[in-house]
């Protein structure tokens, strides 16, 4: 019976994909963990005002490190998709003051605010990943970006 709900789920899939009506949709356990994350960061107090989320991001096409990918242990970007998602309220060259995880990428600012502010908009971003059309695209479902080893 698993069996048949396996084909019959990669049958829809194909048909979404292929007529572009593909929306990945957070499983509930998914949806509860991203709630109660988020939920823990509002109830707590941080000690920085001046932090930023970042996005670790493909300066040119080619092959990085992923951490998500199963059996494989590398993934191929395009140049402006996303690898990682991060959170720092000590600057790039302090953060990463031994360079940056994987050559080709560069670091770009997407969101200034408090560390809570930017600890959510983090969280946001890493469960929200699935729907980015770079994601959509691919044959495989990341669930997180490819160098976001863990959901923070």
């Amino acid at each position: 019976m698993k069996a048949i709900n396996f084909r019959i789920g990669l049958l829809i899939l194909a048909i979404m994909t292929t007529f572009g009506m593909f929306f990945f949709k957070l499983s509930i356990e998914r949806a509860k963990k991203k709630a109660q994350e988020i939920e823990r960061v509002e109830s707590h107090s941080y000690k920085y005002d001046n932090c930023v989320q970042y996005a670790l991001v493909a300066a040119e096409n080619g092959w990085f490190p992923c951490y998500n990918c199963g059996t494989v242990d590398s993934i191929y970007l395009y140049k402006n998709e996303v690898w990682k998602y991060g959170k720092t309220c000590k600057g790039e060259n302090v953060r990463y003051a031994n360079g940056l995880p994987a050559k080709l990428l560069v670091f770009e600012v997407e969101f200034e605010g408090t560390e809570k502010e930017c600890l959510i908009e983090e969280k946001k971003k890493i469960y929200n990943y699935p729907n980015l059309p770079e994601c959509l695209k691919r044959n495989i479902v990341l669930i997180r970006p490819a160098g976001n080893k863990i959901d923070r």
